[in-house]
């Protein structure tokens, strides 16, 4: 079921306050799909959430697994040595060794803050798909609002240009039209028909990447919230003081803390942990068998390879996501700049346009729609005027549809979602 569109020139109810206010599900209904919703239903089935959410999974285990020490290792040893010292045959255990790696140069805390950088990014990353997700999901519900008006205007259109054919066959058998203009009216109908042919066609491509990306049946039909205008515009400067908790932001700079915990870890790594071992010997001493019991230590020595080259590796990384952090604090402030501007500049001219050509098209319509019938004026003016009102209609939509649209990719570049999850908490 397509939803009714209503006229511009009446009073309407901006429900949406700021940049990102959203159609209010309980005033339109639970069957009416509004953008709230359409996004809600996006980031319970897209599959990009859940696979950030399987990454931060996988981040808590190697941070758990940093934190382990190394195992220890145990070895037994048996002979028949002492057997032979005594002269009788068989044999029997003559070693127990116990060894294990101390971690006393601090890798471990290295190893931990590593883990949990990369945890804190990872969660940073869950953010950044859902935002991205929300932003196509506003893209496509858009999209399919204006396909749905565009369709009704297409209907409203050949309804037209069907009663101008009747009323232009009766005065040609009436003896009051010539048939050339006729004619005319014709071809009125016949572009109205192509018209709402193509407006069919794009209305279902719509419908179907919109169904496609909910994860929705082909039944039933779907009910969307309609076409308004956007408005108001958010202050830049609001917009520009949240943009250092963007997902996209936020994941530089855990990057940034891994690189350099990275480098901590590759320094500590540069001298050897030393392994401690505790051993129990048997032997044949003064004709006797004797246990004896020692401990050492052993320490490997960084004489060949001394990580020199892992730590100028570490180093360079640090750099390179030092560099990779400016150049996203550069282009997500660019574009904030950009897509405010343009979304202000949208909604102006949409109002503009709409008291200024649309309106005053419609009246004009209207006006010579009355005079053609009364046989007031000539065929050519009511085709200039019939032209003139859909094509202001047409455009009033997509200057709607455009900001809306600018809206979405406002709110990715400044960071800020429509719907929380249990991920925000």
């Amino acid at each position: 079921m397509k939803t009714e569109y209503p006229c511009p020139g009446r009073n309407r109810q901006i429900l949406l306050y700021l940049a990102f206010l959203l159609y209010a599900a309980s005033a339109m209904g639970q069957s009416v799909w509004t953008l709230e919703t359409s996004i809600k239903r996006v980031l319970e089935v897209a599959p990009e959430g859940r696979e950030a959410e399987a990454n931060i999974r996988g981040r808590q285990g190697a941070l758990k697994q940093a934190g382990a020490w190394p195992n220890p290792q145990i070895e037994f040893r048996g002979d028949n040595e002492i057997e032979k010292d005594e002269g009788s045959g068989g044999g029997s255990f003559t070693q127990f060794r116990f060894s294990q790696p101390l971690p006393v140069t601090g890798r471990l805390k290295h190893r931990k803050a590593v883990a949990r950088a990369e945890l804190s990014g990872a969660r940073s990353e869950l953010q950044y798909q859902l935002l991205f997700l929300e932003t196509r999901a506003a893209e496509r519900f858009h999209v399919l609002q204006f396909r749905i008006a565009a369709l009704d205007l297409a209907e409203q259109r050949l309804q037209l240009a069907d009663e101008l054919q009747r009323v232009g066959r009766r005065r040609e058998a009436a003896g009051e039209l010539a048939k050339l203009e006729r004619l005319r009216l014709d071809i009125i109908r016949e572009t109205a028909k192509q018209i709402i042919d193509q407006a069919e066609g794009e209305y279902n491509e719509a419908l179907s990447r919109f169904r496609a990306y909910l994860g929705l049946p082909l039944r039933p039909e779907l009910e969307l919230a309609p076409l308004e205008p956007f408005g108001p515009v958010p202050l830049l400067e609001e917009l520009q003081a949240g943009l250092p908790a963007h997902p996209v932001l936020m994941a530089a700079r855990d990057r940034m803390d891994a690189a350099h915990s990275e480098v901590k870890l590759v320094r500590s790594e540069r001298l050897p942990d030393p392994t401690l071992n505790l051993f129990r010997e048997r032997g044949f001493l003064n004709d006797r068998r004797q246990d004896v019991t020692g401990i050492g230590f052993t320490i490997r020595l960084p004489i060949w390879d001394r990580k020199r080259g892992r730590l100028i590796q570490a180093r360079a990384n640090v750099d390179q996501t030092q560099f990779n952090q400016m150049a996203l604090e550069r282009d997500l402030g660019s574009q904030l700049q950009q897509s405010h501007l343009h979304l202000g500049h949208l909604v102006e001219q949409g109002e503009h346009f709409r008291s200024h050509v649309f309106e005053p098209a419609l009246i004009v319509f209207d006006l010579t729609r009355k005079a053609y019938t009364a046989g007031e004026v000539e065929i050519l003016s009511l085709i200039d005027a019939n032209d003139t009102y859909f094509n202001a209609y047409e455009r009033y939509l997509e200057l709607l549809q455009e900001a809306w649209l600018e809206a979405a990719e406002l709110r990715f570049a400044s960071g800020i979602r429509l719907v929380p999850t249990v991920q925000d908490n």
